[in-house]
């Protein structure tokens, strides 16, 4: 399945795959500066990965809340990773491809990985998780972001209505019209229990896409766009504490030895 997936990533950014952020994407954005910035407030971090990082769409971002850190970059797609250099030439030595489930950086690395939109996608979560755990440091952080399947959003109320929620085969639950490399869609609970069981403490969630991200999606074409991305923040703004988000961020720390 790794390589299947790394297959269908490597033709994926052959192409446009992901080079500008769009709608939902910039209010992820502003959601994860928030997050980090004024929720989590972490202090004197010298080490970032970015794990799943692409063509390095969130660089500007890390370095924006991460002004004194060193800036490291992986992902299955080797074609991602050079795209990345190509844009971001400084950082050429920073770029590593994950293969198996494993970065080959050293344990115990990093003072924080961070992983956008990854989770939904591993072919093994728990390889994954371990993986993240062994490359941060006693007490750094793993920080997160995924879809989300609580209960109760408007897109989870819609799916439910039209019948398009599928239990996939580890036993979780996706939406049928999802990207099919989307291969589960995860509670709040079920990453706490998973993270828990692999060594995490002090988990918190925030949470998107309650309604205006679902309704707004209709106006990402045209003259409206710019409204719909504006309206698009409100879910988190307003409504972050709330668990019926369809989309999830996410931190927790890893326990000391």
């Amino acid at each position: 399945m790794t390589d299947k997936l790394t297959e269908i990533y490597d033709q994926r950014y052959s192409g446009g795959y992901r080079k500008n952020l769009v709608g939902y994407e910039i209010a992820r954005w502003a959601a994860l500066e928030h997050f980090i910035k004024r929720v989590l407030k972490i202090d004197n971090i010298r080490t970032v990965l970015d794990y799943g990082a692409g063509r390095g769409l969130h660089v500007e971002l890390w370095r924006k809340v991460f002004p004194k850190a060193n800036l490291y970059f992986c992902d299955i797609s080797s074609v991602a990773l050079k795209k990345l250099v190509e844009n971001y030439p400084e950082y050429e030595s920073n770029c590593v491809q994950i293969k198996n489930d494993y970065m080959p950086f050293p344990d115990t690395s990093f003072d924080i990985v961070i992983s956008v939109e990854v989770m939904e996608h591993v072919a093994n979560l728990d390889s994954y998780l371990n993986d993240i755990h062994r490359l941060l440091k006693p007490e750094g952080t793993f920080i997160w972001t995924t879809p989300c399947g609580n209960r109760f959003s408007i897109e989870h109320i819609f799916n439910v209505i039209t019948k398009q929620v599928e239990e996939t085969n580890e036993g979780y639950r996706r939406w049928k019209w999802e990207d099919p490399t989307h291969l589960r869609r995860l509670t709040s609970k079920e990453i706490q229990g998973k993270l828990e069981k692999h060594g995490f403490d002090k988990i918190i969630f925030r949470f998107r896409s309650h309604f205006f991200s679902f309704v707004c999606t209709a106006l990402m074409r045209g003259p409206l766009s710019r409204l719909g991305e504006r309206m698009m923040l409100l879910d988190y703004f307003l409504f972050r504490i709330f668990p019926n988000g369809a989309s999830m961020i996410g931190a927790a720390r890893k326990i000391s030895a």
